[in-house]
């Protein structure tokens, strides 16, 4: 029997990729404290739901399942894109990908996207051998932000290390975190909530302030990380999102969105880039406007969802690919 889902949390990753897809638009919304909540709130979001399914290898298998399988989908799909528009139309290509094996030796893939999932795969191994081996919150704690340090250094130095996994130890103190904050009661209905709206006020106050006083900068993509308050600003925006969705719940379009998430991520740079340029052509001012470019992007990415669900439900993460033992499916559900 699957679990019920949490109205907020799909909100709440709704909001996520709506900033995401407006932000590769060139539509952004301008909100201080929220130009950098994006990947924060999906490392922490995902630390929250984290575990570790009964060890090593059931986890590997089911991560295989739910974020490392849609990678190499959507990355090869990017690739036949990318190849057939180099062969036929190779004045359309504009950039800086080089083919399947940017991987290996490019932080540019032609979906480029989709470099969150391979990033996401690695914070979720390294967080579970973590966590399996050692049993001490301080040592955990300490390990962890070992490892965010030597991640900014590499990218502090400009070191590039393949398939993102530098950017993934960056990135694992705010998967981290989103785990230790599943132990409060954020997740629940609980007598604190008749606050939420007074505490969203107050953690987008303080990334404001901060925003405000201090030098900050955040791209993950490119390992960049600059300033002792990126990590504050962006944990108290991310805390700001979470306590406005609390309070709001659900919004249908926006949390239909969040819920298949992945879909989005995975589709709509295939589909704003000939956007962009197709609609200038029309000569429609209008359509040429970035958001309306946004705008048709999120509708048309949003129309893919119920065509992914039926045809590649397991590139998807909706499916498994592949199956654990029954016996061992038991002992970690």
């Amino acid at each position: 029997m699957s679990q019920k889902r949490i109205e907020f949390i799909d909100l709440a990753k709704g909001i996520c990729i709506l900033l995401v897809v407006l932000g590769h638009c060139g539509a952004p919304i301008y909100i201080p404290g929220l130009e950098i909540v994006r990947m924060p709130l999906y490392f922490i979001l995902s630390g929250l739901f984290f575990k570790d399914y009964g060890g090593g290898y059931n986890f590997f298998i089911k991560k295989t399942n739910k974020i490392l399988i849609p990678f190499l989908f959507f990355y090869f799909v990017g690739c036949v894109i990318f190849y057939g528009l180099k062969a036929f139309a190779p004045h359309l290509l504009v950039t800086d990908a080089k083919g399947l094996f940017d991987i290996f030796d490019n932080r540019q893939f032609f979906n480029g996207p989709i470099w969150f999932l391979l990033c996401l795969f690695w914070c979720n191994i390294i967080f579970c051998q973590i966590t399996l081996n050692i049993k001490k919150d301080s040592a955990r704690i300490s390990l962890v932000a070992l490892l965010g340090f030597i991640g900014w250094l590499l990218g502090e130095k400009g070191v590039f290390v393949p398939m993102f996994i530098d950017v993934a130890l960056t990135a694992l103190p705010f998967f981290a975190f989103g785990y230790y904050l599943k132990k409060s009661e954020i997740l629940y209905p609980n007598k604190m909530d008749r606050y939420n709206i007074v505490f969203a006020i107050l953690f987008w106050g303080a990334a404001y302030l901060l925003t405000r006083t201090t030098e900050y900068r955040l791209s993950f993509h490119y390992n960049g990380l600059e300033g002792w308050s990126t990590y504050f600003i962006s944990i108290t925006s991310v805390l700001a999102v979470l306590f406005l969705c609390k309070t709001i719940r659900h919004i249908p379009f926006i949390s239909y969105c969040g819920r298949y998430s992945i879909v989005l991520l995975c589709v709509h740079h295939m589909i704003y880039r000939p956007l962009m340029v197709l609609l200038p052509k029309t000569g429609i001012e209008l359509l040429s406007d970035k958001w309306s470019i946004a705008i048709i992007t999120l509708l048309l990415s949003a129309l893919c969802i119920p065509v992914c669900k039926k045809l590649i439900p397991w590139f998807i993460a909706q499916k498994d690919l592949i199956k654990l033992p029954q016996k061992t499916v038991k002992n970690v559900n």
